[in-house]
């Protein structure tokens, strides 16, 4: 991919001509993601929730820009606030609705994050859709990419057992698509009664994001170089 990314600027102008949306949907936001290219290394695309976008950083420059800075890599940003794997929130679009444009950029590694916005959803809706989506992923990337599923947070805005049921979902999905699965709740990577982490009871601030990327950029580096000697990703993490 990496002697590709000259062309990865003539993807995302064709992208604006396209939609990710499934038939019957309300039609998904289609902008481009937020994203830049770094020649001769690796791409990482980001697909989440109002985390990935930055909600609560300065400037939006959330966990996904202080992850790609810290590794040297491009990143394309597809975070949507409000959505999540059942749930496509105010900008109607679920996990699954932007697929094809993130499969058409030919990343070398995918990260998917949260989503807390699933405590609007029910478990059924979740354990349903969620594998679903991450099924889809897979299919669309192709076995050489790597791919690592990131649970959602604990925060101030939301009890603790809801998080939970959410990773167990999203957890068990994972492991049904062959994906490695990390707890950013139960490592405690954001604590929620540190009240200088956030910028409101459910979005990290500067700081809350930066502990994001600190912890999440020393996992995302042996991903692509172990991709690349054929060897797979690390195991799941419950």
């Amino acid at each position: 991919m990496l002697a590709a990314v000259p062309l990865v600027l003539a993807v995302v102008v064709a992208l604006l001509l396209t939609t990710g949306a499934r038939s019957g949907a309300a039609p998904a936001d289609t902008a481009p993601p937020a994203s830049r290219l770094v020649a001769g290394q690796p791409l990482g695309a980001f697909r989440g929730d109002s985390w990935t976008a930055g909600v609560g950083a300065t400037g939006r420059r959330g966990y996904v820009v202080r992850t790609a800075e810290a590794l040297g890599w491009g990143y394309a940003d597809f975070g949507v606030g409000g959505s999540g794997y059942s749930v496509p929130g105010p900008h109607h679009s679920l996990f699954a609705d932007r697929i094809p444009q993130l499969a058409a950029m030919h990343p070398d590694l995918v990260v998917v994050q949260g989503s807390l916005n699933e405590r609007r959803s029910t478990p059924e809706a979740l354990r349903a859709a969620a594998p679903r989506t991450l099924g889809e992923l897979r299919s669309a990337l192709g076995s050489r990419t790597p791919v690592l599923v990131l649970g959602a947070s604990y925060n101030p805005g939301t009890p603790p057992a809801t998080i939970d049921r959410i990773n167990g979902a999203v957890a068990a999905a994972a492991a049904a698509a062959g994906l490695p699965f990390v707890n950013p709740a139960r490592a405690d990577w954001t604590d929620p009664r540190d009240p200088a982490l956030w910028a409101d009871t459910i979005h990290p601030d500067d700081r809350g994001h930066q502990l994001i990327a600190d912890h999440l950029a020393p996992l995302l580096r042996p991903l692509v170089h172990r991709a690349d000697a054929g060897a797979s990703p690390f195991p799941v993490q419950a």
